[in-house]
């Protein structure tokens, strides 16, 4: 039985330590691992050299033998074993009564569970949370990286239908009916000339600003900016069955939004107008570019006619070509002007000048 209680203890990484009312061992027994190595174990051995972590404790160890305290625990004691391994304790210090003896005094009982495989296991787990967590921060970062450029270098709607793949990342495109709007400063070189290069910049994001939240308000999607011309597609990524309403209220729009910043701008900032240009049909949209440089852009006759039909705008005027004016003819307010022979057209272009949608 005494053989069988052994192997149990030493399986179980358990041992025990009974020490007699003066600190003195008087038994002990299972895992030898645990125990501090004793030179001279014949001779009486005081229970604070066979346990050193109980030095201190004397007041604990006393208040349990009178009574005071039921227990004590310490938990994750660490000990350099001889081969110099880190080894994990708990004690747990209980009030013993003896069998009928001559010595009648109450003893200690020191139960020591060995927990190492418990501590590592649990170092393990922290470092791997640790790491998991340092990971998770850093992928934060880098969402949050790559949410700012989606925001600020790439249009939002087109960073939108790349994250939900409804834009293949890939060189190429697909034709589809859109309406295209360039949107040009007038008289900006002129003014240019007589600005240092951050007034320059500053006066263009003033316009450019202007002009970009008028064509968002209205769904439409800032592809380039040239300079002091934007442009812009409505339609793509996202379907719009009003696109011609909607990038004709974005050229109102924005008329109205230079209109009001210059009736209340007090800076120093020169005033200029946009010429808006507006034209509807068929093109191709996707990115086109390099193989290590993409943009999400729209190309083909309609676009340039777009650009062409701009460039005859006078500052404040939106023009709109036969497309869009035939889509909106009987919900706006537009007349029509000459033929305008534009390059790159063997056939003179009718074209509107609009004021009201």
């Amino acid at each position: 039985m005494q053989t069988l209680l052994q192997l149990l203890l030493s399986e179980q990484k358990i041992g025990y330590v009974i020490a007699d009312h003066h600190l003195m061992v008087c038994d002990y027994g299972g895992n030898p691992t645990i125990f501090s190595p004793i030179e001279e174990r014949d001779k009486p051995i005081l229970l604070l050299d066979f346990i050193p972590e109980l030095y201190g404790c004397e007041e604990i160890l006393q208040d349990i033998l009178d009574g005071v305290l039921p227990s004590f625990q310490f938990e994750n004691i660490n000990r350099v074993l001889p081969d110099d391994e880190l080894c994990y304790l708990n004690l747990t210090l209980v009030r013993y009564i003896p069998p009928r003896t001559i010595d009648s005094h109450p003893q200690l009982l020191i139960i020591l569970t060995d927990t190492s495989k418990w501590a590592h296991t649990q170092q393990t787990l922290t470092q791997q949370r640790n790491e998991l967590s340092l990971l998770k921060h850093s992928l934060n970062e880098t969402n949050q990286r790559l949410e700012f450029i989606l925001q600020y270098y790439v249009p939002r709607e087109v960073g939108k239908a790349l994250m939900e793949n409804r834009i293949v990342p890939e060189l190429g495109g697909e034709e589809r009916e859109i309406t295209a709007l360039f949107a040009d400063l007038r008289n900006y070189t002129s003014t240019s000339e007589n600005l240092t290069p951050n007034q320059t910049i500053q006066m263009l994001h003033v316009y450019l600003d202007i002009a970009t939240t008028a064509i968002a308000k209205t769904g439409g999607v800032v592809v380039n900016y040239m300079g002091d011309a934007v442009m812009a597609i409505f339609n793509a990524p996202n379907a719009q069955r009003d696109h011609t309403r909607r990038a004709v209220q974005a050229g109102l729009f924005l008329q109205t939004m230079i209109a009001d910043y210059q009736k209340d701008q007090k800076s120093k900032i020169p005033f200029l107008h946009f010429g808006v240009g507006i034209n509807t049909g068929t093109a191709t949209v996707g990115n086109i570019g390099a193989q290590w440089h993409y943009q999400y852009t729209a190309i083909g006759d309609t676009i340039n006619v777009a650009s062409r039909i701009c460039s005859h705008a006078q500052p404040g005027e939106v023009l709109i070509g036969e497309n869009t004016y035939n889509s909106l003819q009987n919900s706006i307010t537009a007349q029509a002007l000459p033929p305008l022979k534009v390059k790159g057209k063997s056939q003179k272009i009718t074209v509107f000048h609009v004021t009201q949608c």
